[in-house]
């Protein structure tokens, strides 16, 4: 696990600084305000959440595996090109109980310049419930729980605005701009992602699909990359209330592998599939605050050639976020001045 998050952190390293060095100064101001020398505050009410999702190919109806994630409350800021955000758990509002616990890092980051844009994930699950209520859940149990079931990913998708003139990521995602008027923009790039979901037994339940278990598939590998199109737009009304939509679909080849544990049941399969990210929020803001409601989302999908399932992961954040901006005074300026340098502004 420690070898995994430092492989992610010098990905999180590399990307904030290309980030940083790929933004432009080149924006028309009656779309949109540019707040990036001040430093932006927030406070935010977020949940994570990396979901499990199984179809069979006949008789037997999707389930999907979910985890037992905590509401967290955190603070943060944003200047130039840097944003730190840290938030705890909520303890009152995060019982472990009948839906099992979850041990997770997620290493969600979202990174928004004026003309590229990236998302990187880094999933690491382990404890995982079965929905609805009561689905496979053997006598006395609420929930079918799975603590050994495991799900490891990381990806990346960068997309680049054709349109920075006139429409801003930043605004609706970062709160460090402020969209005045209604705009658009076409993006295009790219994705790529490695992945693995495993148990110590067989993946899904023998309650619900028995022909399953006896094919014994304990292990999924998968590895996809391929382009992508799509396009986001914020309608804004009377300058402050805004509403942001934001769809990138990627036709991704796709690589992957189930594991039996009966001997010699391993399948390789190599097919094309179709993924999408999500970008939705709603909020309002003005010259000094800024208040929304922010949902990002990650779809993939995958599918095994031993058992002909398909499998879905789905992974994305919630949050509620208040934020202010602050003219930075001439100390505090001279203080994080290296940020711009260092992040190539």
């Amino acid at each position: 696990m420690r070898r995994r998050v430092g492989c992610f952190l010098i990905f999180f390293i590399y990307f904030s600084g290309a980030y940083g060095q790929l933004q432009s100064a080149d924006h028309d101001s009656a779309y949109y305000q540019s707040y990036r020398d001040q430093l932006t505050t927030r406070v935010y009410l977020s949940r994570k959440y990396t979901l499990l999702r199984f179809d069979p190919p006949e008789k037997t109806a999707r389930f999907v595996y979910n985890p037992n994630t905590s509401l967290n409350l955190g603070v943060g800021a944003t200047y130039h090109a840097l944003t730190l955000n840290i938030g705890i758990g909520v303890s009152k509002f995060n019982p472990e109980g009948e839906k099992g616990k979850t041990r997770y890092l997620d290493l969600q980051g979202h990174f928004y310049a004026r003309e590229w844009n990236f998302d990187l994930l880094g999933e690491f699950y382990r404890g995982y419930y079965l929905t609805p209520k009561g689905k496979a859940a053997g006598a006395g149990e609420s929930y079918y729980k799975r603590n050994d079931l495991r799900l490891d990913l990381i990806g990346l998708a960068v997309y680049r605005n054709l349109n920075k003139r006139h429409f801003s990521y930043q605004a609706g995602l970062l709160q460090n701009e402020w969209q005045k008027k209604s705009a658009g923009a076409f993006l295009a790039g790219a994705e790529v992602y490695y992945g693995s979901i495993h148990g110590d037994s067989v993946l899904a339940p023998s309650r619900l699909d028995s022909d399953y278990q006896k094919l014994g598939i304990d292990k999924l590998h998968f590895f996809e990359i391929g382009p992508g199109f799509g396009y986001a737009y914020t309608f804004v009304y009377r300058e402050h209330f805004f509403a942001l939509a934001s769809l990138t679909v990627n036709l991704a080849l796709r690589y992957s592998k189930e594991h039996s544990l009966l001997p010699g049941k391993y399948e390789d399969r190599i097919d094309f599939t179709p993924n999408d990210i999500i970008h939705a929020g709603i909020g309002y803001n003005t010259e000094k605050w800024s208040v929304s409601a922010l949902w990002v989302s990650t779809r993939l999908n995958v599918k095994g050639e031993v058992s002909n399932y398909k499998y879905g992961i789905a992974t994305g954040n919630y949050r509620l976020i208040l934020a202010k901006r602050f003219q930075v005074n001439h100390r505090v300026k001279k203080a994080l001045e290296p940020i711009p340098d260092i992040m190539g502004q």
